[in-house]
């Protein structure tokens, strides 16, 4: 498996395990292509993304500002950019990727389910949720990419990116 290549197909991704930092990706038949190295205590949503056996760092990430977020390679070149919309996470969200393209995301946030597409309107890729609402690991996804326009380390830093806004949104609603 490539993890830098263009990829087309299915990746789930469990959510946080209540009582471990690491978490594994795997495609619908179980096998594992990447791991997400969590920083629980980290004010920047801060984690990184290991190769499928969970050895060696492919790509670490977090947010970068108050809107923006960014994943890095490991050599700290850019892999993908996400800017959140002004007022509302859903709206307007932008993921600029290394070679200038961007991409547009929306969806429900509180859903969890979201659509990515192209300049052109077509469709990348669609996230949803795995899990029931008052599951014990309720941000589980299935990431379906439909068009080879991301890699496996930016589909799974892109979830990740995303993940750490709604959990941002649901700590201001909660304070």
């Amino acid at each position: 498996m490539q993890p830098y290549q263009p990829f087309q197909g299915v990746l789930l991704m469990p959510g946080r395990a209540p009582f471990g930092t690491v978490s594994p990706v795997t495609l619908p038949d179980g096998l594992p292509v990447a791991h997400i190295r969590w920083h629980n205590w980290s004010m920047r949503a801060r984690f990184e993304i290991l190769d499928g056996a969970g050895a060696v760092e492919l790509a670490h990430g977090g947010r970068q500002g108050m809107r923006r977020y960014q994943v890095l390679g490991p050599r700290e070149e850019p892999l993908l950019h996400l800017k959140l919309g002004l007022f509302s996470a859903a709206r307007r969200t932008t993921v600029t990727l290394p070679d200038g393209r961007v991409l547009s995301a929306n969806g429900n946030w509180s859903g969890r389910r979201f659509a990515i597409t192209d300049q052109s309107g077509l469709p990348v890729a669609r996230i949803a949720t795995t899990s029931g609402v008052f599951a014990l690991r309720a941000d589980s996804f299935a990431f379906e990419l439909v068009a080879p326009v991301l890699s496996i380390v930016q589909a799974v830093g892109l979830a990740q990116c995303m993940r750490a806004a709604v959990e941002s949104a649901r700590r201001v609603a909660s304070s």
